[in-house]
């Protein structure tokens, strides 16, 4: 939520207009007008105007991150940062790869991106609070580049795992993100599980096959099998009729 107004303000939000732009260069884009939202707004459905004016934003992702500006009437505008920090998997879907690992990235997206990040400003800790660093049995650490830090983790079947991101600024911590790691469920998702599925289906449609051929085949013996022996049968009762004409 980004706030406009004192909160003890009991006036109406009809007079406060909210502006949001993405790059410190660009126009600013109008996406709350005289209290309410402008419908044609890209993220229109994830925002609104609360009853203290403040913006509301809801499932807030890295296109929030900008400048905003709180127009009120006959009063200096309010002007605020979103900044956006996060972990991510590359690629997006987390699975380990052919050699049990993936990698993470925390991410900080900054609106003004001409201010970099300093070395080391982006750390991890395990659940022990244990800097990450270097290489392990289970991570190595991949360095970092301006505002993007890369940690490897290698798979680890049975484990679970919760790593934190941190930025730190001045040697305090301004904001962390947390990744909570399944081994368990890295290993299902590493099975083939519907490849599997699928085989076992295929095999028992085989066997069941299979199966079916076989009682045609012992079906068709001895249907064969019961023509035969009444062809005999029936040859040997003409026999006899024939003798007994004979006599």
């Amino acid at each position: 939520m980004l706030p406009c107004r004192d909160e003890s303000s009991s006036s109406s939000c009809s007079d406060v207009n909210w502006l949001y732009t993405k790059d410190p260069n660009a126009q600013f884009r109008t996406e709350a007008q005289n209290g309410k939202v402008v419908q044609s707004s890209v993220g229109a459905s994830r925002l609104s105007v609360s009853s203290n004016c403040s913006l509301f934003i809801r499932n807030i992702t890295d296109e929030d991150a900008g400048g905003y500006i709180c127009q009120l009437k006959n009063k200096n505008d309010a002007h605020l940062v979103l900044n956006t920090f996060s972990i991510s998997s590359d690629p997006p879907e987390v699975h380990p790869r052919e050699n049990g690992s993936f990698t993470l990235l925390c991410s900080l997206n900054r609106y003004d991106k001409r201010i970099p990040c300093k070395e080391n400003s982006i750390i991890w800790r395990d659940e022990r609070g244990s800097h990450l660093t270097g290489e392990a049995v289970w991570f190595e650490f991949r360095g970092q580049t301006n505002c993007v830090s890369v940690l490897t983790v290698k798979h680890q079947s049975g484990n679970n795992k919760r790593i934190t991101c941190q930025f730190i600024e001045d040697n305090k911590e301004k904001i962390k993100a947390v990744y909570s790691l399944n081994f368990s469920d890295l290993l299902t998702i590493d099975l083939p599980g519907h490849n599997f599925i699928l085989m076992v289906g295929s095999v028992v449609k085989v066997v069941l096959m299979f199966l079916g051929l076989v009682a045609a085949l012992i079906y068709m013996y001895r249907r064969r099998t019961k023509e035969n022996e009444e062809q005999r049968t029936r040859t040997k009762r003409r026999t006899v009729d024939g003798d007994e004409d004979d006599l």
